[in-house]
């Protein structure tokens, strides 16, 4: 099984039936990991599908221990992730601007989370801080408070 998913024009034309709507093409141009510890879990390209809560997103994956779906909304290519909620409407919340940022951040978090496993003491935490000022740079909406990303970025570098 290869260590990543990458999406091709004929892939996303057989999930769209057709047009390959503006939002899903930033998929065209980016490699997500397969895998993620905790993080993220990309669905294999035949499970990729549209959103049965909207069908205006399209699920790529899961996150946090597969507690959330991480979806990609097609009209503006932003990614959010979606928690179903018994008896009622799911809880939808942004995770980045774009699949690419998105991607960035899987890196760099999770480069993040396996030093932290390794190493303590000052060089961890300076290299948390300094994650976290590039987390900013690359997606600051993502970073801010109410944002999916915002707690886990506070939590690493408080482990730190």
């Amino acid at each position: 099984m290869r260590d990543i998913v990458r999406y091709s024009e004929s892939d996303l034309r057989r999930i769209f039936g057709g047009v390959v709507p503006s939002g899903a093409s930033g998929l065209l141009e980016v490699e997500l990991p397969r895998e993620v510890e905790v993080l993220f879990e990309a669905y294999p390209i035949e499970r990729a599908s549209l959103s049965p809560d909207s069908p205006s997103r399209l699920a790529i994956g899961r996150a946090w221990h597969g507690l959330c779906e991480v979806q990609i909304d097609l009209a503006e290519g932003s990614v959010w992730s979606v928690v179903p909620v018994e008896d009622g409407s799911p809880e939808v919340t942004f995770m980045n601007r774009d699949v690419g940022r998105f991607a960035v951040f899987l890196q760099h978090v999770g480069e993040m989370a396996r030093l932290a496993e390794v190493e303590e003491g000052r060089r961890c935490c300076d290299r948390a801080e300094s994650v976290r000022r590039e987390l900013v740079r690359v997606d600051e909406p993502a970073t801010r408070e109410g944002a999916w990303w915002a707690a886990i970025i506070e939590e690493m570098v408080d482990m730190a």
